[in-house]
């Protein structure tokens, strides 16, 4: 028996069929059947009764092979672990997955002072569809790390929260702003928005914050992603809600920003497996976090001593903390 067979078994069972779990696995749909046959043979059971056309269902004893095989398969991610202090902190990699919530160009401005620390250190990140798929990647051990919004939908990880991801109001250039910078919720009115098709989380939210003060969201685009918001927002004619971190970016662009109360916002942090991280993974978590309690400190001290404004602060404090210092 291969580990590759335990892999495929749970894959098919998991995604409900031998066409979405070839899919999901990047193998050919005749390799993956080929391979859960000779998993049955090797076992002298049939494992999946075919009821249809590409449609299989568990037999009894594909059912009791589930919780054997994911027993399994978490052993071999804990053995992974247990290993994992004798990997060279100089030398290893960490595989990094990220949602369009928690984007990866944003984590990748966190980690900077991590790169500098530690520039032999491989990091592979990736980018999942969403929440589900991300958490489900870490506990399959795919990813070591899942940057994410919470709240997370499994109890099997642990979330370390890094912060408040705080979503401002960006308008073309040229819009007029209130002379305080702020502006309520309730008096946005018709005001058309872009949001990102992807981050429905962020969507979700938003719409109910609206919502929750008499607005109906009035959506006349849907973007890619963030980027493609904010080129929308450059040219005019629309508006967007985008995390503190890109509303600085976008300000430096041109684009006016507003801060609306309620201010809408959503806590965010990173998920991992509850085995120890390797060395890498935790040096990483806590860069991230040292390099964001930075600016959050730096934009609190502004606030405070100079009255700033969120964005002036944030503005204000951004390139030193997150950009390293050969860069500037």
């Amino acid at each position: 028996m291969e580990l590759r067979q335990i892999e495929y078994f749970l894959a098919v069972v998991e995604h409900g069929g031998l066409n979405r779990a070839a899919q999901r696995l990047y193998v050919s749909q005749p390799a993956l059947s080929q391979a859960i046959q000779a998993l049955e043979r090797e076992l002298g059971v049939e494992l999946f009764q075919r009821v249809a056309r590409r449609s299989l269902v568990l037999t009894p004893a594909g059912t009791l092979l589930v919780p054997k095989a994911r027993a399994i398969l978490d052993g071999v991610v804990a053995a992974r672990d247990a290993m994992s202090p004798a990997r060279d902190l100089e030398a290893g990699s960490v595989s990094i997955g990220t949602m369009p919530e928690m984007s990866s160009d944003a984590v990748a401005s966190w980690i900077t002072s991590f790169r500098a620390r530690h520039p032999d250190v491989r990091l592979d990140i990736a980018e999942a569809a969403g929440v589900r798929e991300l958490c489900g990647e870490v506990v399959a051990g795919r990813y070591e790390l899942g940057f994410t919004t919470g709240p997370v939908p499994t109890k099997s990880l642990d979330f370390v929260e890094l912060g408040v991801q705080r979503l401002l109001l960006v308008m073309p250039p040229g819009s007029p702003a209130p002379p305080t910078g702020q502006l309520p919720l309730d008096a946005l009115g018709d005001l058309p928005l872009t949001v990102c098709s992807l981050a429905q989380r962020e969507n979700d939210r938003v719409a109910t914050a609206l919502r929750d003060v008499g607005v109906e969201p009035r959506l006349i685009a849907s973007m890619p992603n963030r980027h493609a918001q904010l080129t929308l927002v450059l040219g005019g004619g629309v508006h967007a809600f985008l995390p503190l971190r890109m509303a600085v970016q976008a300000r430096r662009l041109g684009a006016v920003v507003i801060e609306t109360e309620p201010l809408v916002s959503v806590p965010f942090g990173v998920v991992h497996r509850r085995a120890a991280l390797s060395p890498a993974a935790h040096e990483v978590v806590s860069q991230c976090k040292a390099t964001l309690d930075s600016w959050y400190a730096a934009i609190a001290d502004a606030r405070t001593a100079k009255g700033a404004r969120l964005i002036d602060a944030a503005d204000a404090a951004y390139d030193a903390v997150h950009i390293p210092a050969v860069e500037r």
